[in-house]
């Protein structure tokens, strides 16, 4: 099995978006079906990667600039240079080969070379991703109730993870 972990390209989106298809439907992520198209998919302003098994694309990490004010504060206060890690999914099919982990070993040492702390939030039903990131030695910040709908569309509960610059610099 050949693994590889690369930028992400124009020509890689009508893949990402099949492959986050079926993780829709098998882990409810994105929350909402109709985020799985093109513009969701890169909305994020940083740069991106895919994970590539045996030649075919079958996951992404995405980076948006900043993080939230509690992530924020859990990393060093408001001065701290942050991004959110979003926009990540590897195929259903695709677990076990290491493409996650080659995807978030790929963000932490982007985020570490430059000394950015690192955020995220996960649904708290994504359970197999929480135990991922504290294995990984991200810090939990407990969850919360977040409404990414507006005040009047649907909570969720989340949880948000913090990984400080001084662990992204492994």
């Amino acid at each position: 099995m050949a693994l590889l972990v690369r930028e992400r390209r124009p020509e890689d989106v009508p893949t990402l978006v099949a492959v986050l298809a079926e993780v829709h439907e098998h882990d409810r992520y994105p929350i909402v079906g109709t985020h799985v198209e093109p513009g969701w998919l890169t909305e994020p302003d940083g740069p991106a990667w895919v994970a590539e098994v045996d030649g075919e694309v079958v996951g992404q990490a995405a980076l948006t600039t900043g993080a939230d004010a509690v992530s924020r504060t859990a990393l060093g206060g408001p001065g701290v240079d942050a991004v959110t890690l979003s926009r990540f999914f590897v195929a259903p099919w695709s677990r076990g080969t290491g493409a996650a982990a080659a995807l978030l070993d790929t963000v932490e040492t982007y985020a570490g070379g430059r000394s950015l702390g690192l955020a995220l939030e996960v649904v708290a039903h994504n359970e197999a991703a929480r135990r991922l990131y504290e294995r990984r030695g991200w810090s939990p910040l407990g969850s919360y109730e977040v409404r990414w709908f507006g005040a009047d569309g649907p909570a969720y509960e989340a949880y948000r993870f913090v990984l400080p610059v001084r662990a992204a610099n492994f």
